[in-house]
């Protein structure tokens, strides 16, 4: 064992004072030690806290309102929250509360001034123009407005927002957005040029113009108008989707599907995204693409019923009945009265040559709308097949009596005749 070595003797009163001085300095460094741990717990107890009080927006606002009841923007930014929760009634209680809170606090900071114009209006523009900041209550104001559909309540509010603040541009595309909806297209316009003239680099602005320009036929100038948003904001989805939609519209195919592609690198689980990218590939024909589309769908959300129809129609079209009859069979377990699934389904057994199980979902087609005249005119070619003369024609009749001018009445009436 290792033995220690003793320092050096030393004279009593010093060697006293020596190790008074280290247990102080041991003493101190514990001491600060423990400070630090206890300041540290007590921050984690209270990021837990605020985490917890901070949990969403409305927890945020509504404990701020209980500590700063007096403060206007505690007021709006509730109102804010009501507004993305739906919540209409509290939304424009809150913002009201916001704008009398603001308008008192003015008073209050120039009473001989404003107090005898309060009295008389509360919103005289003779009290407002000392605040132009509450052109953005007024703003949220139209904006709960807009999302209940009371769009000239909505104007009032924007256009109060603009004799505060003449530039606001948010206030000015709020306004664009209620023409178009009201159907007043021209003057929408005009006022998505005053947002872009006062802020050139406004792309949701951009993207507006380009739904109005495709809703008037004016198809260069949508797509110029969506290319301008996404020159802007490339990841601005909503304005990419309605230039591939377009694209889609005007058949342009392939221009759609390199839309919905760059989409998809932003948001690599859109359902709907592969299933518009699956209907393009099929209008050019490119049925593997097609399915491949279909089945990444499938992956994201199995329950799209169009999407297990759709890829049977494409198995169909392929001849691989057996997954086409597969698809129409889950078409049915999610749909069970989707008759045209009833339909391609015989139309895939009756390709395979099950005529029995043709005959079946032709049949379960019938109890769905007895007269479905495609499904009659598939049992009059099978029963002819089958040399059932009787039971084919009395099918031809039901169409004749229904859909007399149907396209392939007379075709297969004239297949029936020529087994007689």
């Amino acid at each position: 064992m290792t033995k220690l070595k003793l320092p050096p003797p030393c004279p009593p009163l010093r060697g006293r004072v020596w190790v008074g001085a280290k247990m102080q300095e041991m003493v101190s460094s514990y001491k600060i030690l423990i400070v630090s741990l206890l300041i540290i717990l007590l921050y984690t107890m209270a990021s837990y806290q605020r985490n917890t009080i901070w949990a969403d927006d409305y927890i945020l606002w509504s404990d701020t309102l209980s500590k700063s009841s007096q403060k206007p923007r505690v007021y709006n930014n509730l109102g804010l929250v009501y507004l993305d929760q739906e919540h209409y009634q509290k939304a424009t209680l809150a913002l009201n509360t916001a704008l009398e809170k603001s308008i008192a606090l003015l008073i209050k900071d120039a009473p001989r001034v404003l107090n005898r114009e309060y009295k008389k209006n509360m919103e005289s523009p003779s009290v407002l123009r000392h605040a132009p900041h509450i052109a953005e209550i007024y703003n949220n104001l139209g904006n709960s407005c807009l999302r209940q559909d009371k769009w000239d309540q909505a104007l009032t509010f924007y256009k109060k927002a603009l004799t505060l603040k003449p530039g606001y541009s948010k206030a000015y595309y709020n306004m664009g957005v209620v023409y178009n909806l009201q159907g007043l297209s021209n003057k929408a316009i005009e006022t998505l040029n005053t947002v872009l003239t006062i802020k050139p680099y406004y792309p949701e602005a951009h993207n507006l113009l380009g739904t109005i320009f495709k809703k008037q036929g004016v198809y260069p100038q949508a797509i110029e108008a969506y290319k301008k948003a996404l020159a802007l904001r490339k990841d601005y989805l909503n304005a990419r989707l309605n230039l591939a939609s377009l694209y889609s519209d005007r058949g342009s195919y392939q221009q759609a599907i390199d839309q919905y592609s760059a989409l998809l690198t932003f948001q690599p689980e859109r359902a709907d995204v592969y299933y518009n990218m699956g209907n393009a590939y099929k209008q050019l024909g490119k049925l593997d693409e097609t399915v491949k589309a279909y089945n990444r769908v499938l992956v994201i959300d199995h329950a799209m019923v169009n999407a297990h129809y759709n890829l049977g129609i494409v198995y169909n079209q392929q001849e691989n009945f057996d997954n086409a009859i597969q698809s129409f069979k889950n078409t049915i377990q999610l749909h069970p009265d989707h008759i045209d699934a009833y339909n391609n389904l015989g139309i895939s057994y009756h390709s395979k040559g099950l005529y029995q199980e043709a005959i079946a979902a032709y049949n379960q087609a019938l109890q769905v709308n007895p007269d479905y005249s495609a499904s009659h005119l598939n049992l009059a070619l099978i029963y002819g097949e089958q040399r059932d003369l009787k039971k084919a024609q009395h099918h031809i009749n039901k169409v004749s009596s229904v859909e007399p001018a149907h396209p392939r009445l007379g075709l297969i009436r004239k297949k029936i005749l020529e087994l007689r």
